[in-house]
Order: C-alpha cells, then structure tokens, then sequence
C-alpha cells in the first residue's frame, strides 16, 4: 500500500513539475515578442503588423514604433518599394505600415517585414526581438484599384463638349466607387456605386461594370488599361447600358479603345486618368 501511495505522490510531484516548468517559460521575460500577421490593404497603401503582446521602441517600455524600427523588403512582380512610414502607439501589439510603391503590382510583389536591428522592438519585460524573426505577405493586383484624376486635354472630349473641366475618381478595394467631376464653371456632380473588374486576355487590357447608384440607378460597361507613361497613368472608356441608350454600345477588349458603338465615336470617348 504504501508503495503505490509513494508511487501515485511521485507521479503527482512530476506532473506539478513539468506545469511549473512550463508555466516559467511561458512567463520568462526573456522570451521577446513574436509577429503574428502582416495583411496588405485591398488597395496596398497600408500593411497592418500584430505581434504577440504589447511592442515598445525602447526597452523601458517607452516609444513608439517607427520607419527605422524596421526592415521592410519588397521582392518579385513588377511594383518596388520607394518609402513607408509606420503608424504605432507605444504599448499596443498592432503596427500600421504606410506603403508608397512604385511601378504597377501584378500581385507577384512579396513584402517581408522584420525588425531592424537586435535593439529596434521590445516588449514590456525590456526582451529584444531578434532580427532572424520575419513575417511575409503578398501585394494585390490592383487593376483600376486606386485614386485618379483627369483634367485638361485628358478630359474625354465628348465629356469636354457637356462642360466637364476635370474629373476625381476612387475606385476602393471593397469594390465601391466614388467619382466628382467639375464643369467649367466650378459646378460639381458626384456618382457613387460598386464596381467589378476583370481581365480579358485581350492584352494588358481589363473590362469594367459600374453598377451607379446615386444620383441615379443606371449600369455601365467598358474597358480600361493601366499602364507606366511618365508615372502610372490609365486609359478608360465605358458607356451606360442599362436603361439603354438607342444606337449606343459599349466598347469592347477585342474592338480597342475607341469602340463605342462600333467605332462611331472614335477616340472622343476615351478618358485618360493619372493615379495620385
């Protein structure tokens, strides 16, 4: 009887020793903060960075986080990195960075975040996070994604005939959009909807659906292209298709731009925008 009653205390003390070894490394200050995520915004000006617990700059848990805290790294695709800046409050375990990208991604842009140097992110307990720790993330393909504006000779001259001076649109990522434009005259109109994008396997070309809900029901359809032309630059022709308009078509990938109706309109529906 005894021996099993040493044997069960014995088996107790272990089970109590390991929970107390575990619980130690868990709580042990000199483990130091982790990455957990980096999400990259729908429309890749942002990277949001969680770590495991509350970062800090300096090891007396004062500071907040910086471009300098970092090491931010852009690989692959066709977009490169020109700067960031870095969004963080001392004390929390979440970080934003502010991204600024050259070029046009095609969605094969791998972005690597990791701390700057073995003294640049630490966590309350004053621990280090190494510079061996890293998380990646993958830029997105943005198509028309993206703010524009469009002014002067840029303007469509079918637009440029109803009064139109210039043009500001926000295609966002949550696939809604928001474009003002202005007369001569300083009169502005604001057109607000949702919008859907493909790519047509017609070239570097895509095709567009807006479906606009203010100040008016109606849906469009047409074509674009983004492309490099002394910064990033877009051209954009579409024409409304519900309610009908009599002997207006849409233009096509295949047909190019300057296909509405069949080519009747020629360049005079073409829209050229810049991203800004």
């Amino acid at each position: 009887m005894k021996t099993k009653l040493f044997s069960l205390m014995a088996i107790l003390l272990g089970m109590s020793l390991v929970m107390t070894s575990c619980k130690k490394d868990e709580d042990d200050p000199k483990v130091p903060a982790s990455f957990v995520d980096v999400k990259v915004s729908a429309d890749n000006t942002k990277a949001d960075v969680s770590f495991s617990e509350a970062v800090y700059k300096m090891a007396d848990k004062t500071g907040n986080l910086e471009a300098a805290s970092f090491n931010v790294t852009l690989t692959g695709g066709t977009a490169t990195l020109t700067s960031y800046t870095v969004t963080h409050t001392a004390g929390t375990s979440t970080a934003t960075l502010n991204l600024v990208l050259g070029g046009i991604a095609n969605g094969s842009e791998e972005i690597v975040v990791a701390p700057a140097s073995a003294t640049s992110i630490y966590n309350a307990a004053g621990a280090a996070m190494p510079t061996t720790e890293s998380k990646k993330a993958m830029l997105n393909e943005l198509g028309i994604i993206g703010q524009w504006i469009s002014s002067g000779v840029n303007v469509a001259p079918l637009l440029v005939y109803a009064g139109v001076d210039s043009i500001f649109a926000n295609f966002k990522g949550d696939n809604t959009y928001v474009v003002e434009s202005y007369t001569v005259d300083g009169s502005k109109t604001t057109l607000i909807g949702t919008f859907i994008q493909a790519k047509s396997g017609t070239g570097n070309i895509w095709t567009i659906t807006t479906n606009q809900s203010s100040p008016s029901s109606l849906v469009s359809e047409g074509i674009f292209e983004v492309m490099l032309a002394g910064g990033v630059t877009m051209k954009y022709e579409i024409a409304q298709t519900d309610p009908e308009i009599p002997g207006v078509t849409p233009p096509t990938a295949t047909g190019g731009f300057g296909s509405t109706s069949g080519g009747a309109y020629g360049e005079s529906n073409v829209q050229k925008y810049i991203r800004f």
